[in-house]
């Protein structure tokens, strides 16, 4: 009597050499190409089989063995309900170590950039990428950490993320985390964290949701800024008449960022009803069930909207600020909960906030410095 291991993962995976998958009607899948083995805490890796001796044949000769022994590596365990059973005993990968054990780790190095050789990541641990992440490829993770630059692509984090080399996203990229993000400088791109954004150089035409702060280390300007609480710019806020840099305070800024996209998506639809009408009143074929489909999209996005607006209300302001120790330029619009105020004249070393039932200019922007 042998014993075989059998495998609940590829034990001959190697990342270096990731075949194409080959999806519906033989096309061939660049992108998502399986890069890392993701396993949960409690899913079985490997299990015991008994094999006949007349049966042996039919086995993988590397994995039958004459007694049973697991090849336990670091973050693994037997399954204490049964013993024939090979459990993860975290989240993270499984592989082969040097040693031939099994393992799970829990951090994902890719120490390459991110693009047709690796395809889209998707990892449920913390992942540090060496290289770039080029456009079109996304990247998901627990903690995440950039050393190259990102490109017009979407990286999301459920924790906190750090890109050390900055994004210049094409108005492409995506950057979104639950907690903190912090960047050497953003261009033309989305960033949404849950928490607070840092920019240590400059953020050029970026939309920015942040769910507590924004502090800028040189330049804001131009896009939108939506955060609960406060936005800090070491340099120059604005760029002037011809650019606007739009400021809001004191609102759910996800919240916003929903209502914009729901808005956003029954602009377009709009623009596609006078076609869709055209092409019902010619009688072309389907084409009045399609416009019906049209006008009830409509319907139920405006149906949304209007929820949405509903739970909008204005937080407490009083600890809303925008602080701006060097220069200010005109074009910079600042909303404060319900209150507004546009910049028309340069401006230096100044506190923009809620007094009043008014929003004031005060200086200087950081009191006691």
């Amino acid at each position: 009597m042998a014993f075989f291991l059998k495998h609940h993962f590829d034990p001959d995976f190697n990342h270096l050499d990731i075949k194409a998958k080959v999806g519906q009607g033989d096309r061939v899948d660049h992108l998502n190409r399986d890069y890392v083995h993701n396993v949960v805490a409690g899913e079985v890796l490997a299990e015991w089989i008994e094999v006949p001796e007349e049966m042996e044949g039919a086995y993988d000769p590397r994995f039958l063995f004459d007694h049973k022994t697991f090849p336990i590596g670091p973050n693994c365990l037997v399954d204490p309900t049964n013993q024939d059973r090979f459990l993860a005993g975290v989240n993270g990968y499984v592989y082969y170590d040097l040693d031939r054990k099994i393992a799970v780790k829990t951090l994902l190095n890719i120490r390459c950039d991110v693009d047709y050789a690796t395809g889209n990541i998707s990892f449920v641990g913390d992942i540090v990428v060496h290289g770039a992440i080029r456009s079109g490829f996304s990247v998901k993770g627990r903690n995440i950490l950039v050393n190259g630059p990102v490109e017009g692509a979407a990286v999301e984090a459920s924790g906190a993320m750090q890109i050390d080399a900055g994004v210049r996203g094409d108005n492409r990229a995506e950057i979104r985390a639950n907690g903190s993000i912090k960047l050497k400088f953003c261009e033309n791109a989305l960033v949404s964290a849950g928490k607070n954004v840092f920019v240590q150089g400059s953020a050029m035409h970026c939309k920015i949701y942040a769910g507590n702060a924004l502090a800028v280390g040189e330049k804001l300007i131009g896009g939108q800024v939506v955060c609960r609480r406060m936005v800090h710019v070491g340099e120059q806020l604005g760029g002037g008449l011809s650019t606007v840099t739009n400021i809001v305070l004191g609102y759910d800024p996800f919240l916003l960022h929903k209502m914009s996209e729901i808005e956003g998506r029954i602009e377009a639809l709009q623009r596609e009803r006078p076609r869709m009408a055209a092409q019902a009143a010619k009688k072309l074929p389907n084409a009045d069930q399609r416009f019906k489909d049209l006008e009830h999209e409509v319907d139920l996005f405006q149906k949304q909207l209007t929820i949405l607006s509903g739970k909008l209300a204005a937080e407490d302001v009083s600890t809303c600020a925008v602080v701006a120790p060097g220069e200010v330029r005109p074009g910079v619009e600042v909303s404060i909960g319900q209150l507004f105020h546009s910049i028309a004249d340069f401006l230096r070393n100044v506190r923009i906030r809620c007094k009043n039932n008014q929003i004031a200019v005060e200086s200087p922007a950081e009191p006691g410095k």
